[in-house]
């Protein structure tokens, strides 16, 4: 079965059982109660391309009811930014982040229902997002207009900026003069390992963790400089433990953050970044085996963030490969991310994951494959049902 028909296979099995589709997941590893606004944003993009492959009306009634709700008072409590996750503890924007995800759907309604409103509205919640034009980067606006903390999660900013790119309105050209910016002060912002591997966090954020001791006591200077030895060998074994576990996590997202990116070259095409040392490195480290056998059993990759729709979008945008070459990594990518989580018998992503609604939704990261790759790429059913079958 090619791509193209899987997808609207499986999108046409889920219009047929909305009851068990269209629900919220709980954000995979993170146990984050969501909304039903994340998942919808992704499904409405799905259909959206089911509708450009076939013409069925059955999907745009669809993409329309699912945009209604997004622009709805279920969706913005409040008229300020969307609704999606409770948690305690957490914002209920979901950082950047969540907004992003529901830029990019109200886009993509707009476009296919031909109606402005959707994107209208895009536009008011990014403009109401706090935008620091010397740091080059977006607070959180929580859902009843309280403007939170800069988002310190470099995926989130760079999300919120390549959806934010879609936004096609009268102030368009405003947007894109904060998503400049943004790209302008990267190499502030973003920590790229010499392996080309994207660092989870944003840094300078992080700069002002010390590894000196501060007291009142007045002690003997001896006594002072041992504790003040030992406190710094304790927190440099944590700091580094910590860097340990946040590269363990940054190789989940990596492929996340260069599906980004190739939106933003898509937007952004002729933008200087696209040439630089640092961001080839980092293309290049996803092509290779290193990548490959660190993501194997990372819970944020396949599980997660499925790497096997991510990266022949990247490639397709990204990489110098030839057609062919791109065709064919694409094919083992696609067909192993289906091999771990797919299940040809409930037609859902429910193996191997903590999320099974979120990650079935997240099959919309392949509409943004080009129709040659779409029409191109066999799933390979058999080694599907044989991965089932010995496990």
């Amino acid at each position: 079965m090619i791509l193209h028909n899987f997808i609207v296979e499986l999108s046409h099995h889920a219009l047929s059982n909305p009851d068990s589709y269209f629900i919220p997941g709980n954000n995979g590893p993170y146990q984050d109660p969501e909304t039903p606004v994340r998942n919808y944003g992704h499904w409405l993009i799905t259909f959206s391309k089911c509708f450009e492959l076939t013409g069925e009306q059955i999907y745009l009634k669809k993409i329309k009811a699912l945009a209604d709700y997004l622009i709805s008072n279920k969706s913005r409590l409040y008229g300020f930014s969307f609704y999606h996750r409770f948690k305690k503890g957490k914002d209920k924007c979901n950082g950047l982040i969540g907004q992003a995800w529901t830029f990019e759907a109200l886009a993509e309604a707009s476009a296919v229902i031909r109606d402005t409103k959707y994107v209208d509205i895009a536009q008011e919640v990014f403009f109401d997002h706090k935008f620091n034009n010397e740091l080059g980067l977006w607070h959180r606006l929580e859902i009843d207009g309280n403007i939170l903390s800069i988002d310190d999660t470099f995926n989130h900013q760079l999300w919120f900026a390549a959806c934010a790119s879609l936004l096609n309105t009268p102030r368009r050209e405003e947007i894109r003069g904060r998503i400049f910016r943004f790209m302008e002060c990267l190499p502030k912002n973003l920590s790229v390992l010499d392996s080309g591997l994207i660092y989870h966090p944003i840094e300078r954020n992080l700069n002002n963790i010390g590894f000196g001791i501060s007291t009142k006591l007045k002690l003997d200077k001896s006594v002072k400089l041992i504790l003040s030895l030992l406190t710094k060998r304790k927190l440099q074994a944590n700091h580094k433990a910590q860097r340990e576990k946040m590269i363990y996590k940054s190789v989940g997202y990596h492929q996340f953050n260069m599906y980004a990116f190739g939106m933003l070259k898509e937007s952004l095409p002729d933008h200087p970044y696209w040439q630089s040392t640092i961001f080839k490195q980092s293309v290049k480290f996803l092509l290779s085996n290193e990548f490959k056998d660190r993501l194997s059993n990372n819970v944020y990759g396949f599980p997660y963030n499925p790497a096997g729709f991510e990266v022949p979008y990247i490639l397709s945008v990204l990489s110098d490969l030839t057609s062919e070459e791109i065709a064919d990594i694409s094919s083992w990518w696609v067909n192993e991310q289906l091999r771990r989580c797919y299940n040809p018998k409930t037609k859902m992503m429910d193996r191997n994951t903590e999320d099974y609604l979120t990650l079935t939704a997240r099959i919309y990261e392949l509409t943004r494959l080009p129709a040659s790759l779409l029409e191109r790429i066999e799933v390979d059913t058999k080694s599907i049902d044989d991965c089932i079958q010995f496990n």
